[in-house]
Formats: C-alpha cells, sequence, structure tokens
C-alpha cells in the first residue's frame, strides 16, 4: 500500500492506494474515489467532497496526479506491487498498487500518433503512452510498460469495430481506422489509424498488420475471420466478433485488379482499379491454380482457403483463354473472364518466363507453327 497526501479545506490528508483516507495520525477519516476525473473524499457520516486534480502519464509511461501543479503521486510498478491498468467500455480503470481491492477509474480521450503511439487526453491535459498495437484475435491492443520496471507490460484492449479509410487519396491501400463505440472518446486530431498498410497473410488468407515500433521492433497484428472474392475481383474480409475483447463483426471491402500475374500457389492482385503497371499495394491470397486444358484453350481457377476454420472455394480467373502471335513478334493471351472478353499483350511476361514449346496448345497465327504448355503453374 503506496499514500499520497493532499490538501482540501486547508488541511493535509492522506489518500492510500486501498481507497482509506487518513490523518497525520493514521487515524482512517473516511474513503476516496474518483468520479468525473476529480478524487472524491467521503469523510465517515459525512458529505462528498470534490477535489480537482491533473492527471497525466510522464515520458516514463507512469500515471501521475497532480495538485496546483505540483506533483503529489507517481504510480509506479515495485517488487511489492504492479500498477494495473484496462479499459471497460473504453473507460481507463487503474488499480494503484496491483492488490485488487481498490480501483479507481478514469474518462479519457484516446488516439493515435504516426508512430503507432497511444495518445490519452484527460481533461484536456494529453500525455503520449510509448508502446505498441499487437494482437492475434483481431483486437485493438494497445501494450506499454513502466519504462522503470519493464518486464510486466499493461494491456489495454477496445470496445468498437474496424473499418477502412475511404480517404480517395488511399484508394489504392488498405488502410484502417478503429472506431470506437463512443466517437466523441477519439481525439479528432489524431484518429485512431493504423500506422502502417494492412496485408493479407497468405498462411491464413486474412488482413495483418505488421510494423516496426520505434522502441519495441517488429510488431504484428491479426485478423481472424473469413475472406470471400466476389465480382470484379472485390474481397470481403469479415472480421469476427471478439466478444471478450470489445471487438464487433467487421467488413473490410477491397476493390482489387488482376492483370493476368499468375505465380504457383497465390493469386496476385493490385488494391484498387488500377491499370496494370500503375504504382500501388499489392496483395497476395495464398490457395493453388487449378488449370483445365479442354478443345485446345484453357481454363484457371484458383482454390483458395476462405475462413480460419479451414474452409475452401473456388474463383474462376479466366475461362477459354487462347493464345494468338500477331505482327512484331507480339503474342497475346485472350479469355473471358465473369463475362467479358479481354485480351492482354503477355510479349514481355514471355521474355522472363521459362517455359518449353511441346505441342500441348497452339498458338493462333504464328509462323513458326509453335505451341506451349509453360504457363501451367508459371509466374506470368
Amino acid at each position: 500500500m503506496r499514500s499520497f497526501a493532499l490538501q482540501i479545506a486547508g488541511q493535509q490528508l492522506n489518500f492510500d492506494t486501498d481507497g482509506d483516507v487518513q490523518d497525520s495520525a493514521k487515524n482512517v477519516l473516511g474513503r476516496w474515489k474518483t468520479a468525473a476525473n476529480r478524487i472524491v473524499y467521503t469523510p465517515t457520516g459525512g458529505s462528498p467532497q470534490n477535489i480537482d486534480v491533473d492527471w497525466a502519464f510522464n515520458d516514463r509511461n507512469q500515471l501521475t496526479i497532480a495538485q496546483n501543479g505540483t506533483t503529489v503521486c507517481t504510480l509506479v510498478n515495485t517488487l511489492d506491487g504492479l500498477v494495473g491498468y484496462h479499459l471497460e467500455k473504453n473507460v481507463l480503470f487503474v488499480d494503484p498498487d496491483g492488490d485488487l481491492d481498490f480501483v479507481f477509474q478514469l474518462d479519457c480521450l484516446f488516439g493515435l500518433n504516426g508512430d503507432g503511439n497511444l495518445i490519452v487526453s484527460i481533461n484536456g491535459k494529453t500525455s503520449v503512452l510509448d508502446g505498441f498495437i499487437e494482437d492475434t484475435k483481431s483486437r485493438f491492443r494497445f501494450r506499454f510498460d513502466d519504462k522503470e520496471m519493464p518486464s510486466f507490460p499493461s494491456s489495454l484492449v477496445f470496445s468498437g469495430i474496424w473499418e477502412r479509410l475511404t480517404d480517395p487519396t488511399l484508394a489504392d491501400q488498405i488502410r484502417l481506422h478503429f472506431a470506437l463505440d463512443d466517437k466523441k472518446l477519439e481525439i479528432a486530431a489524431n484518429p485512431l489509424n493504423l500506422p502502417a498498410q494492412v496485408q493479407v497473410s497468405r498462411a491464413r488468407n486474412h488482413l495483418e498488420m505488421v510494423y516496426q515500433s520505434k522502441s519495441s521492433g517488429e510488431r504484428r497484428l491479426q485478423f481472424q475471420g473469413s475472406l470471400e472474392i466476389k465480382t470484379g475481383f472485390t474481397l470481403f474480409f469479415s472480421i469476427d466478433d471478439v466478444k471478450d475483447g470489445g471487438v464487433r463483426r467487421s467488413v473490410i471491402k477491397v476493390e482489387t485488379t488482376f492483370d493476368m500475374d499468375i505465380a504457383t500457389g497465390f493469386l496476385r492482385l493490385s488494391v484498387g482499379r488500377n491499370v496494370a503497371g500503375t504504382a500501388g499495394q499489392t496483395i497476395e491470397l495464398g490457395g493453388s491454380i487449378k488449370t483445365t486444358l479442354k478443345n485446345g484453350t484453357l481454363s484457371f481457377d484458383f482454390n483458395y482457403r476462405k475462413d480460419s476454420a479451414g474452409g475452401q472455394s473456388t474463383k474462376t480467373i479466366a475461362a477459354g483463354l487462347s493464345f494468338e502471335s500477331k505482327s512484331g513478334n507480339k503474342l497475346f493471351v485472350n479469355f473471358t473472364q465473369e463475362g467479358n472478353a479481354r485480351t492482354v499483350d503477355v510479349t514481355g511476361k514471355i521474355s522472363t518466363a521459362k517455359f518449353t514449346f511441346d505441342g500441348r496448345v497452339q498458338i493462333k497465327n504464328d509462323a513458326q507453327g509453335r505451341s506451349l504448355s509453360g504457363f501451367f503453374g508459371l509466374s506470368w
């Protein structure tokens, strides 16, 4: 148990971390709690009295209490007790000495800076917690240490829903924002935007963010749920509810472009409705390409894992592929995709591909009468 002194009505009283209020002779006079970020002292048999204080985290990630501009208490980890922090409906609860017999609450506003550190504002006083975002269950979980005893990290799990940022300048990236259940608790100037692009894990076919925390190295946020490839190669990532973590079911929609770039074991897509060759985020889905040869034409189907339980689904990439040689020794592929006929120049892709000619598929209008099979399972 620890204590700190506050002035009230001209008298100095000691407030301990078990909730008791004592005089200088250690006589218990009453109890204390917090309300609206004030300390509320209730004398035994008397009426509650409010005490204005300032709350802030210092540069060592320790919560401090100040009265009239003077710090009167710094909550630190010791071998005798660890300060505990947790969120309930995005309200911060503090166990000042970790013994679980007294907890007080603080109403905060939250944001993120560009490094992924948490910004906490209490009564307009802003602090930055140096830590990192990391989780394997889709939760927005921020972890931080008391830097004077960093072996016991605290964990704040927020309640809300994931959504994709809709700024037109981000159309060719997957950038996520966490919307708190009560949107008024977010610092407008520092929204809860993840600090890096969200990629797709080919092993799980779901979203994940991997980024470098300045103070904690590489960190990873993994999402759980399902994937569906719909018309136009629009991807729908469903993020499951996390009942014990406050994350409600979220759906992230990602429009992508497929430009006939097929590789063994995965499907490569460009985020946004980009023309082939333009800059933009590239994502890869894990699975397998199934090639069907019928009547001299090819069809490609993509078998992929659609959810975390291992269920499988199939997406037709292209049907009726035929290859045609044109003037200038250029090679084109003709195919049907989602009912639309397409023609793509693949000359450049072939020039670097390792393939053989063996008579399997005839190239139309080819003066040398060549045929090919090397596109089976090769990157092009």
